[in-house]
């Protein structure tokens, strides 16, 4: 219950000020100090907001004990934000190693914590400490590897560029969170707990590809396309290389899964979340294009066009729960196709905005995704084939949608080598970093 209100919290005080300072040198010190204290005071003043009011939000949702835990917990907000310039400084450097062996120790040392008060007996307090724990030994780790060291330089005209592209940032994060909040409500209102469940639990695995393979290499790619920015060649080959290849391993994955969906939730999640099977199937259309035309995104925040993507997010967002209201009262089924045609038919609108920036035309790009997309469908038919109708087969069904995944894939790769090795070589030429 505390939870959701730091976590809103902490997403109003983050600001994306981290993520604009990457774009730029640090030998303009006095934006980046400036971003510091920003961030900063923004923490401190999102604490205090959250202790001033814990009280009426323990009365809002009748728990008492509440009002100790928010105050408790709002210690985690400013421990975040001191934590955000060193680290974007440590993610400019690419020591990605740094940032992975941080958060690795400090998970540990926060799970080292929340057991041995739980032992001795704290409770639910456990679980706070661990919260604290775990954030305070990142912002010391963090300050102690990063050569960041903040200075008292107060200048807001400084930092204004960064402010403006951290507010568009802020913005498409509130959109993202208000919609999904948004449709669970509705759909609970109108379906019920239940359906809620499966619908969550459908749209979990619909992002998988997103949190497991383009959500890491946005992160790690952002530093490389902020350094390279000014030079659009190198950019768009960039661009191109990385959709030919996430195109090559998602589509297989996403679709192979689709059509295996009921084997794969019977055996991963118990019988119990097979209803979320065919939801999911009728997901996978936009799950398997969003985390491929996610990477846009990235390229896109490098040349500081965010004002293009919080546009997009606000008209995604209004096309989305248009489509939800209508489609609601059919069942989840008809919300997932709706969600599927609306974010397929608005993914390719918003190609023909973005893909100009990026020098490169809506046809050469959707040619990327001929390949994956026949060899995708050949393997999914083979799957049809292959597979057992036996309930008690779900195993092998499984192991064979793996098996034809990787098979498409490593072909997709083969067919494409020429192009591949072409981009690999300009993109080591032009520059001096690996990707």
């Amino acid at each position: 219950m505390a939870m959701p209100v730091i976590l809103f919290v902490m997403l109003l005080a983050d600001a994306g000020l981290g993520n604009s300072l990457v774009r730029t040198s640090r030998t303009n010190d006095p934006a980046w100090h400036m971003c510091f204290w920003l961030s900063v005071g923004l923490g401190i003043v999102g604490a205090a907001g959250v202790a001033l009011l814990s009280p009426l939000v323990a009365f809002f949702l009748s728990e008492p004990r509440l009002t100790p835990m928010l105050a408790t917990l709002a210690a985690i907000i400013p421990l975040q934000t001191f934590t955000m310039v060193p680290g974007a400084c440590l993610q400019k450097e690419a020591r990605f190693g740094t940032i992975a062996a941080t958060e690795i120790v400090a998970m540990c040392t926060s799970l080292g914590a929340a057991v041995a008060l739980a032992i001795a007996g704290s409770g639910v307090w456990a679980l706070v400490w661990q919260q604290i724990v775990f954030y305070a030994v990142r912002l010391t780790l963090t300050l102690t590897c990063s050569p960041y060291r903040p200075r008292l330089m107060f200048d807001l005209h400084d930092a204004w560029e960064h402010v403006i592209f951290g507010r568009n940032l802020l913005g498409m994060s509130l959109i993202s969170s208000a919609s999904r909040s948004l449709e669970n409500l509705v759909i609970g209102k109108v379906n019920g707990a239940g359906p809620v469940g499966v619908y969550a639990m459908a749209f979990q695995f619909a992002r998988l590809p997103f949190m497991l393979v383009t959500g890491p290499l946005q992160y790690s790619l952002y530093p490389h396309v902020a350094a390279i920015r000014e030079d659009r060649a190198q950019l768009t080959a960039l661009f191109v290389l990385l959709t030919r290849v996430l195109a090559m391993v998602l589509l297989p994955a996403v679709g192979l899964v689709a059509v295996a969906s009921e084997p794969t939730f019977t055996l991963l999640l118990s019988h119990k979340w097979v209803h979320a099977a065919p939801v999911f199937a009728l997901i996978a259309p936009a799950a398997a294009l969003q985390p491929v035309t996610a990477i846009v995104g990235t390229f896109l925040m490098a040349l500081g066009r965010t004002d293009v993507q919080i546009r997009l997010a606000a008209q995604f967002a209004v096309v989305w729960i248009a489509g939800l209201t209508m489609s609601v009262w059919y069942g989840l089924e008809a919300v997932a196709m709706t969600y599927s045609v609306c974010a397929l038919l608005f993914s390719a609108w918003s190609l023909r905005i973005c893909l100009p920036l990026l020098d490169c035309s809506f046809a050469s790009y959707a040619r990327l995704f001929m390949w994956p997309m026949a060899l995708t469908v050949v393997a999914m038919i083979g799957y049809r084939v292959l597979s057992s109708p036996e309930a008690d087969h779900n195993a092998l069904n499984v192991g064979i949608a793996m098996t034809l995944a990787l098979i498409v894939t490593v072909i997709a790769l083969l067919v494409q080598r020429r192009a591949l090795v072409a981009a690999l070589t300009m993109s080591a030429a032009n520059s001096p970093h690996s990707v």
